[in-house]
């Protein structure tokens, strides 16, 4: 059987002042009664109609929902093509561009400034009197004049002294075959100096026929003009094909008769017997023509030093004697200490 609640008496019935409507409460389960022996189920308690129901408060420790906002909402970035997720895209502040910026307008600035200062310093000096050549000054020559070395230079008075290319004046001067080295140096503000080392002959080469001179370590360097000297020792047996095909080698050659004028020179022989002839046999061998009576001394093969030394005494002995001697036979290797002489 089922309990209806009982009605409010009609009596206590009062007006209440309007509130807003509460929230909707679900009925209460209806109540059975219970069967004997089996025990009462719980009845919910009902509120009572006339009192306002509240909504239960969340426990404390639970934050309550924020309230709802505005969101932008960005498509997913596509993925990368390994499959691995898109990398973040790195901050650029833009107070570190603008650094930047700063500090490259900053040295732009000075790099104008400084090229102007540049370009007006430079016009200055090209143009300014105060740099015109004035003096050329040329130390070591001999052979040439300061004249000839300037103009050999491109070297002028008048022309600005920072216009002159330095290096190339003095490569300009040593094409001369005379002069073997040219430097060429400033001296501010309007003096030019140069340094010239000079080649010096020491014999007359013929090949062929011509004649060349060489210096002192064999070098040929230039073919015997009208106004070279001519009062040189004259190396003969010297062929062009040996030029051409082992050059290096006839200026060894060269050197090592210049070597025999140089141990002439030592053992006193030169003074008296001034050298006129070297020449180069076949075999290697040499002859050597001195004095003016053509004195020939047949050397043979190296080492000569010795041997010049016993042409030295056997040219005094003959002196002291009175002897006109005309051929001196010293290339006995077997038994150097016999000379032949051959008489006029």
């Amino acid at each position: 059987m089922t309990e209806r609640p009982s009605a409010p008496p009609p009596n206590r019935r009062r007006s209440l002042p309007s509130v807003p409507a509460a929230p909707s409460v679900p009925a209460a389960p209806s109540v059975r009664a219970a069967s004997r022996g089996s025990k009462p189920e719980p009845v919910a308690a009902v509120p009572p109609k006339n009192e306002r129901v509240r909504a239960s408060t969340p426990p404390s420790h639970e934050s309550p929902a924020p309230p709802a906002t505005s969101v932008s909402v960005r498509p997913p970035r596509p993925p990368a093509k390994d499959g691995a997720p898109p990398a973040a895209r790195p901050r650029r502040p833009i107070a570190r561009h603008l650094r930047a910026l700063q500090l490259l307008a900053g040295a732009a600035v000075v790099l104008v400034a400084s090229t102007a200062v540049a370009w007006g310093a430079r016009r200055y000096i090209v143009s300014s009197p105060r740099f015109a050549v004035r003096t050329v000054l040329v130390d070591g020559v001999q052979r040439r004049t300061a004249e000839q070395v300037a103009s050999s230079g491109g070297i002028e008075v008048g022309k600005n002294i920072f216009t002159l290319d330095l290096e190339l004046a003095g490569a300009s001067i040593a094409t001369d075959p005379w002069i073997e080295k040219a430097t060429v140096t400033r001296r501010l503000p309007s003096t030019i100096h140069v340094d010239v080392v000079e080649r010096e002959a020491q014999a007359l080469v013929a090949i062929g026929g011509d004649l060349y001179l060489a210096t002192r370590d064999g070098e040929l360097f230039k073919e015997l003009a009208g106004d070279d000297p001519v009062d040189l020792p004259i190396v003969t047996g010297i062929t062009g094909e040996q030029v051409a095909r082992d050059r290096p080698g006839v200026v060894i050659a060269v050197r090592r008769l210049l070597d025999v004028v140089e141990d002439l020179e030592r053992a006193g022989v030169e003074r008296r017997y001034p050298t006129q002839e070297l020449h180069v046999e076949r075999d290697g061998s040499i002859v050597v023509t001195i004095g003016k009576e053509a004195i020939s001394l047949h050397l043979g093969q190296p080492p000569y030093r010795d041997k010049v030394a016993q042409a030295s005494r056997v040219l005094t002995e003959l002196a002291q004697r009175k002897a006109n001697a005309s051929v001196i036979f010293l290339d006995n290797d077997a038994h150097p200490e016999r000379v032949v002489v051959r008489m006029r």
